[in-house]
């Protein structure tokens, strides 16, 4: 019995020791994306996603948290591994790091004042009419500045650190337009009764503004392709034994995986 034990405890030793150390950076601010409770945990749709992938490739995760604009510059010098905070693929971002397969694909809106012009947009073309010489705010860093930026040639362009504080600051009248993830938009806009924000124009992705890219993935330092391939061999499991929609349907009511 000493001797089995024994080997077990070494067998134990010697895979917790082989066990690879990732930290996986994210900003908790977008839920449901990722947030932090009152225990100041990370929780949320990333957060169940990275786990499971931590689990498939047999790692140990520690979740940090930074805001967003910091995310890509703290992966470049080594302060995480990985990042997984709904990072949209595109191609400004490809240039600076790698990416895994997208694990989802969401839909972006704008969202105004319900007496707003904009509020009757039906296109993306009434959208830059109604609001190219307004004030819209995204969240920096984002694919909705870059989006901002690229299609709305005279608007002035106003940056925050959380999605809230857009909403606020339509609510105010500081600004005429703000712009982000729609899944993150919706909690926000049923918290606010009356009716007195709206959604303007149709959910926009890639197909409408190259800038928002081809869904999101798991970000990686370049030249890591061990580990990226790792990665996408669990991303590719869990879309198809359906963890992905199953985690999406949790957080969203409804599947985000990519088509």
């Amino acid at each position: 019995m000493r001797t089995l034990i024994s080997s077990a405890l070494l067998a134990l030793l010697a895979t917790t020791a082989s066990a690879e150390d990732l930290r996986i950076g994210t900003s908790a601010d977008y839920p449901p994306w990722e947030a932090v409770d009152a225990n100041n945990e990370i929780f949320g749709f990333d957060r169940d996603i990275g786990d499971e992938i931590c689990k498939r490739i047999a790692a140990t995760c520690t979740w940090q948290n930074q805001s967003f604009d910091g995310l890509l510059p703290g992966l470049q010098v080594g302060r995480f591994d990985v990042i997984i905070s709904g990072i949209s693929i595109n191609e400004e971002r490809s240039k600076s790091v790698d990416f895994s397969a997208p694990y989802a694909d969401a839909p972006n809106s704008f969202i105004v004042l319900a007496d707003n012009p904009a509020a009757a947009a039906k296109s993306k073309e009434d959208l830059i009419a109604a609001l190219s010489s307004g004030v819209i705010g995204a969240q920096g860093g984002t694919t909705h500045e870059q989006v901002i930026r690229a299609h709305f040639a005279n608007a002035n362009v106003r940056l925050y650190e959380r999605p809230d504080q857009v909403m606020s600051d339509i609510l105010s009248g500081r600004i005429d337009a703000g712009v982000m993830e729609r899944s993150a938009a919706e909690p926000l806009m049923d918290s606010e009764k009356g009716g007195v924000l709206v959604y303007a124009g149709p959910k926009l992705t890639g197909v409408d503004f190259e800038e928002f890219g081809k869904g999101q993935a798991v970000a990686l330092a370049k030249g890591n392709t061990v580990l990226q391939n790792r990665v996408n061999d669990a991303v590719a499991e869990m879309l198809k034994d359906g963890t992905i929609k199953t985690i999406s349907e949790k957080w969203f009511g409804y599947d985000q995986s990519p088509k």
